[in-house]
């Protein structure tokens, strides 16, 4: 059975996993443009930690479809530059055609490659000024904090470098021995690791707590939110609507192993599905359940061209497999290679062990 579609994505010149189309997904949340900010120097956690959170976040905050977060790469140039001296990325983008963002993030490292060049300081304070979220990370706020852009904030950086931020700042307020502080446009974290935290509370903020719950479990990373900050977060996704709240309810009631509380909820979610994302919860429910045959007839209510299609004709040739109907199970398969799902995949999945054979002669 597969309970999410993982689609993978190159991202700073790794290959990146997450999950893009939960069960159920709720309504789609508007998308937003991240720049993730690389240049020669650029210490690996500090840009890849926010990325592989941010990546993440989106696929879970989507409405099924694609993702909420789009998540890119931006240099000076497209030259491939050097990550902590020995990990080689190209950016996606240059300055000169990077798309709008609304969130940037900008690593630490060898920040005064950023500071000494104009036309890349003149770029981030552009887009900095007119985003609705900046993270930095370790000693990416010195750029900002050299531009005058954090004058006045409480803000916060590696341990190591606390001192000389002062120095360069010496009209914000430079707090030592804080993970990330946030100011609303801009939140400055400490070192390394501490991106993860400030990127996770980013996604708190923007999608409710569920949202950065689910990414934290998907990067095996143990989240202790600020105290102070946690009971500001909306527990629901707040960009999306009553339906898509209703369904991340049902999401976690599979969870919680309530199942057939998820199956009564769904039932009443399919009445104006469109996207047929309901349907596939529902499925995915009774699956769980295993009441198959039940199963098997939602999983047939999500349409070619709607966005839980794929997820949904996979586990349907699994239900069929597991019915022991191996000629429908081998038909449903090859509609989910249609859609882009790998045979690899099938023959490591045991639900669809009945038809092994059979996928591995196609």
């Amino acid at each position: 059975m597969r309970p999410s579609t993982l689609f993978a994505v190159a991202l700073a010149g790794a290959l990146a996993f997450y999950p893009l189309l939960a069960e159920g997904a709720p309504p789609p949340a508007p998308v937003r443009h991240v720049a993730i900010v690389v240049y020669d120097g650029t210490e690996i956690l500090d840009f890849a930690g926010p990325s592989e959170v941010l990546a993440a976040a989106g696929g879970f905050a989507s409405g099924g479809s694609g993702s909420a977060l789009d998540v890119y790469t931006v240099g000076a140039t497209k030259a491939p530059i050097k990550a902590q001296g020995f990990i080689t990325i190209t950016p996606q983008y240059s300055i000169e055609d990077a798309p709008t963002p609304d969130i940037v993030v900008i690593p630490g490292g060898n920040s005064d490659n950023l500071s000494r060049d104009p036309a890349m300081m003149k770029w981030l304070t552009s887009v900095t000024s007119a985003s609705d979220a900046t993270l930095t990370v370790c000693t990416g706020a010195f750029p900002l904090a050299e531009s005058g852009a954090l004058d006045g904030l409480e803000i916060t950086t590696w341990f190591g470098a606390v001192d000389s931020l002062r120095a360069k700042a010496p009209k914000a307020k430079v707090t030592h021995g804080r993970r990330f502080i946030d100011n609303g446009r801009y939140i400055t974290t400490a070192g390394v690791s501490a991106g993860i935290d400030g990127a996770l509370h980013l996604t708190a903020r923007l999608y409710g707590r569920r949202v950065a719950d689910q990414t934290a479990r998907y990067m095996e990373y143990h989240w202790t939110p600020e105290p102070y900050l946690a009971q500001t977060y909306a527990y629901w996704n707040p960009s999306t609507d009553d339906r898509g709240r209703a369904i991340q309810a049902a999401q976690l009631a599979v969870e919680e192993g309530r199942v057939h509380e998820a199956i009564a909820a769904y039932k009443k979610l399919t009445v104006g599905d469109n996207t047929g994302s309901a349907w596939l919860g529902l499925g995915n429910s009774l699956f769980h359940a295993k009441d198959r045959k039940n199963a098997i007839v939602a999983y047939k209510h999500v349409k070619p061209g709607q966005p839980a299609y794929q997820t949904a004709i996979y586990n349907l040739a699994c239900a069929y497999a597991l019915e022991g109907n191996k000629p429908l199970a081998l038909a449903a398969i090859k509609k989910a290679f249609a859609t882009g799902i790998k045979p690899s995949q099938a023959l490591g999945d045991s639900d669809l062990a009945a038809i092994h054979p059979d996928i591995a002669a196609l």
